[in-house]
């Protein structure tokens, strides 16, 4: 199963890389992708990554947060704002499994018109936000809508990529990856 993390300048590290870890340490093909060409990008602190691949057609892919909350002139809000990425996300929508978000990645989400009618989460600050795109909006770590997973704020990509490992391999290969990252589980 293909896996694809989007990066974009302005994301947030750990709304990358604790899915990524996870997923990798699951054995699920993960790959960090820009939206529209290969090339450097900036993470919202400034880590630099030379990402080769551009969103194409994934399994599941996962949307970041990062700068939506001071509306930052690079991060998710940037990407809402621009419309690429909402595009991207919504062409893909029909023939992907799952797609996904971290914290503010729910409103790009919400922005392609992806969560419309349905039940999700984000960061607590935005709540208010993603409600305003006539989404449920739950106080939960992870939220499960079928073809939308969204993870709330920041340490909760760890959760998503549990969550996903899970509903793709099973509680046994959860329980493994879990141990070996010594991160105990909302449920377990």
């Amino acid at each position: 199963m293909r896996i694809e993390i989007v990066v974009f300048d302005g994301f947030d590290e750990l709304d990358v890389f604790g899915p990524f870890e996870v997923l990798s340490m699951a054995g699920f093909d993960v790959g960090l992708v820009a939206v529209e060409r290969p090339g450097l990008v900036t993470s919202m602190r400034g880590v630099q990554l030379q990402v080769p691949e551009v969103l194409n057609q994934a399994d599941g892919v996962i949307v970041p947060g990062g700068g939506w909350l001071d509306r930052a002139t690079e991060g998710a809000w940037a990407q809402a704002q621009r419309g690429v990425l909402p595009a991207r996300l919504a062409a893909l929508a029909p023939t992907a499994r799952w797609l996904a978000s971290v914290c503010t990645g729910a409103l790009v989400l919400a922005a392609a018109g992806l969560l419309t009618g349905r039940r999700a989460t984000t960061n607590r600050n935005a709540y208010d936000e993603l409600r305003a795109y006539d989404v449920t909006v739950l106080d939960e770590r992870v939220v499960d809508d079928g073809d939308r997973v969204t993870a709330g704020a920041l340490s909760a990509g760890l959760d998503l990529g549990l969550w996903l490992t899970e509903r793709e391999l099973g509680a046994a290969t959860t329980d493994r990856v879990a141990a070996s990252i010594e991160y105990r589980t909302a449920s377990r």
